[in-house]
């Protein structure tokens, strides 16, 4: 993959970042837990929410509700989830974790805790927080000029 070229140096190694990150992490949860970051992802939110429905699922990580049932149906035949009728509309379906996929989750998060811990070794405190403060800062410029809602 060429590097970003946006025309700013500073925006360019943010992005070139960004795909260095996702590219470590997923590359020491594949490794380590059989897992993505997008389902890695999945995982975590319905363990924090409890069960979900699919719609409210896709909608909570910004992704088309077909692309989180092709997610679903990956993370189903791993058994780590599984699809259980909405008792308050027998039409909805909502997903669960089972035993397996939260031992999954909590090898997950190890193996991607450990990969970022890696990323900001010899970072000193001041270094982490000056960091922190400028990447937030860019972060918040971004949100100010996008206008349109996540898809």
């Amino acid at each position: 993959m060429p590097p970003p070229d946006t025309g700013d140096e500073v925006v360019d190694l943010i992005l070139a970042l960004g795909h260095q990150v996702r590219r470590g992490v997923n590359e020491s949860l594949r490794a380590g837990a059989g897992l993505t970051l997008p389902r890695l992802k999945v995982l975590r939110l319905v363990a924090e929410t409890g069960p979900l429905r699919l719609r409210d699922l896709a909608s909570a990580v910004s992704v088309a509700p077909r692309t989180m049932t092709e997610t679903v149906d990956g993370l189903e035949a791993d058994g780590l989830v599984r699809r259980q009728i909405d008792p308050a509309d027998r039409r909805a379906i909502l997903l669960e974790l089972t035993p397996a996929g939260k031992t999954t989750l909590e090898t997950g998060r190890a193996c991607a805790s450990a990969a970022v811990r890696r990323f900001t070794d010899g970072l000193s405190a001041d270094d982490r927080a000056t960091l922190g403060r400028l990447l937030a800062q860019v972060r918040d410029n971004a949100a100010a000029v996008n206008t349109l809602p996540l898809p």
